[in-house]
C-alpha cells in the first residue's frame, strides 16, 4: 500500500479550535512548527483525518492547507534541527 506524504498548515483566530486542531494532527503526524505538521498516511487514514478536519475547521474564520508531496520529494527533503520523519533520507544533491 502506497503512503501519502502530507504537509498540513493551518491558521485560526480561535484558541480553542487551534488547540483541538493541534491535538487532532498530533495523532496523525509530527509537529514541525506551531501550526505545521508532517504526516505519512494511508489513504484510509487520510480519509478519516479529512472528515475530522472538515468537521472542525470554521470555513469562515480559518485557513487550512494540505500539501501532498510525491514520494521522491520526501526523499529529497533537507532539514536542520529537530528529528525528521522516520525513514527520511538525507539527499546528496545541490
Amino acid at each position: 500500500m502506497r503512503e501519502l506524504y502530507l504537509v498540513i498548515a493551518y491558521d485560526t483566530p480561535d484558541d480553542r479550535r487551534r488547540a483541538r486542531l493541534a491535538k487532532l494532527l498530533k495523532g496523525f503526524g509530527e509537529r514541525r512548527q506551531y501550526s505545521v505538521f508532517e504526516a505519512r498516511l494511508t489513504r484510509e487514514q487520510w480519509a478519516h483525518l479529512k472528515g475530522k478536519l472538515e468537521a472542525l475547521v470554521n470555513k469562515e474564520e480559518d485557513v487550512l492547507a494540505v500539501y501532498f508531496l510525491p514520494p521522491e520529494a520526501v526523499g529529497r527533503t533537507w532539514r536542520i534541527g529537530h528529528e525528521g520523519l522516520k525513514r527520511l533520507e538525507d539527499p546528496d544533491f545541490v
